[in-house]
């Protein structure tokens, strides 16, 4: 006696456990490169200078930089002001120099420092940004501006983050060294 039914190849039950493990096969490979790729370990720089500016002393002018580096807004770092004398193996040391006026060194009379804050005068800078990583060198960055002084002077607050975009950056010179690119314009 035979049975003129067709009898399925999967029993139906066997079909929907097949389809679910597919799935969730489908699933697994799709995901889990995202799920067990370790999330990207931030570096923490300290963050020191060599010496204060017109209106920020050193210490202020350490967390003053610390926070406006933090608004280039790169995720790979986080940034601290130095705590003490010692020199952290990964840090960012800025120089800043203040720059002749537009019209030469020399002229009949000197603006003090309270005679420039007072009139707002703008006094032109140059920042350097040298990197160091595991108490090596890695490379710097230059850059001119102009400052009023004090916490609140915000194209120096601007300067800052516009050099560590340039130093720490995406596109910055610390990644075209490790890419063997070359620098960006404004690197060294």
């Amino acid at each position: 006696m035979s049975d003129d039914r067709k009898s399925p190849v999967f029993p139906p039950a066997l079909a929907r456990r097949h389809v679910v493990l597919l799935a969730w096969w489908v699933l697994v490979t799709a995901f889990a490169p995202f799920a067990l790729a370790p999330a990207a370990a931030q570096t923490t720089l300290q963050v020191e200078a060599s010496q204060g500016l017109p209106g920020l002393n050193h210490s202020t002018l350490s967390r003053f930089l610390a926070a406006h580096m933090a608004d280039a807004g790169l995720a790979d770092w986080r940034f601290e002001p130095t705590q003490g004398d010692s020199e952290a193996p990964d840090r960012v040391e800025w120089t800043f120099r203040l720059n002749p006026y537009a019209g030469g060194e020399v002229r009949n009379f000197v603006h003090t420092r309270v005679y420039e804050q007072r009139l707002g005068v703008r006094r032109p800078i140059t920042i350097e940004a040298r990197l160091y990583l595991n108490g090596e060198y890695q490379t710097l960055v230059e850059r001119q501006a102009t400052m009023q002084g004090g916490p609140n002077d915000p194209e120096l607050a601007a300067a800052v983050a516009s050099a560590t975009e340039s130093l720490l950056g995406p596109s910055g010179a610390y990644r075209a060294i490790d890419m063997g690119q070359r620098p960006t314009p404004g690197a060294r």
